[in-house]
């Protein structure tokens, strides 16, 4: 479903940046737009986008009591084992900012602080694969993300050019709460990985652009003394490590 979204996203991302240099060029001649738009130093833009995002569990195999505490044999109730996985992706909203250095005229430094809208599910089984009762939790995921990125752009043909982005990033969560079954730490870091193509219109630049995010952190926060709940522990304690990722496309408009 979800490749089906984002396929979606990118056929309808395309075609209207067609239609728009296609009317462009035919209102102009096929004359070349913005033709120093390459040659300066510095520039500002701004990001409107879509995202998706998942975790990549890594389940601990801990058995837990039904109160949620870890399992020991001096435990009165009997163990459960929780496993955990990632079952549901769902398309957010995302908008941010962009500041590009040119250093040579096939690359740039690029950094675009970009605000994410979103939120995760995770679904608890048991080792046979069933469900659990009150097995799913959502987990909001609003997030503020610093990215570093080198963009290397290929040779200009009419009004397009093709890129290609590489860098690293880190995550503030501004979204967690002490009340929540799981609570993901503030901090996450990563790499950034894209590719896109600027199209050169009249009066700026548009660009298609889909990025993935893979986060190398665990962000699962294992200490809780303010949890609300204690028998939601045992979601925690279900997983050895929890890692981010991120399917992201945006518009940009430099």
């Amino acid at each position: 479903m979800m490749r089906k979204i984002i396929f979606s996203i990118l056929f309808v991302g395309a075609l209207l940046s067609g239609y728009s240099t296609a009317k462009a060029e035919y209102a102009h001649g096929r004359t070349l737009n913005l033709i120093n738009a390459d040659n300066r130093l510095y520039h500002f833009g701004f990001i409107l986008g879509l995202n998706s995002m998942d975790f990549n569990v890594t389940n601990s195999g801990i058995p837990c009591t039904p109160d949620g505490e870890i399992w020991t044999e001096e435990s009165e109730k009997e163990p459960e084992i929780w496993y955990g996985e990632d079952t549901k992706m769902s398309p957010g909203f995302s908008v941010g900012i962009i500041s590009d250095l040119r250093i040579f005229s096939w690359l740039d430094l690029r950094f675009t602080p970009t605000l994410f809208f979103n939120s995760r599910q995770l679904c608890y089984r048991t080792a046979e694969g069933v469900e659990r009762e009150d097995g799913k939790v959502t987990v909001q995921s609003n997030m503020m993300e610093f990215p570093l990125l080198l963009k290397f752009r290929g040779q200009r043909k009419n009004n397009y050019r093709p890129y290609l982005l590489a860098g690293g990033a880190f995550t503030v969560d501004m979204g967690r709460s002490s009340e929540d079954p799981i609570m993901l730490k503030q901090i996450d870091y990563g790499v950034e990985v894209g590719l896109g193509i600027d199209f050169y219109l009249p009066y700026f630049k548009l660009a298609p652009e889909l990025k993935l995010y893979f986060g190398l952190s665990d962000v699962l926060e294992r200490d809780r003394p303010e949890i609300a709940n204690m028998d939601n522990l045992k979601f925690t304690h279900a997983m050895s490590r929890l890692t981010s990722r991120l399917i992201i496309f945006n518009i940009n408009f430099e």
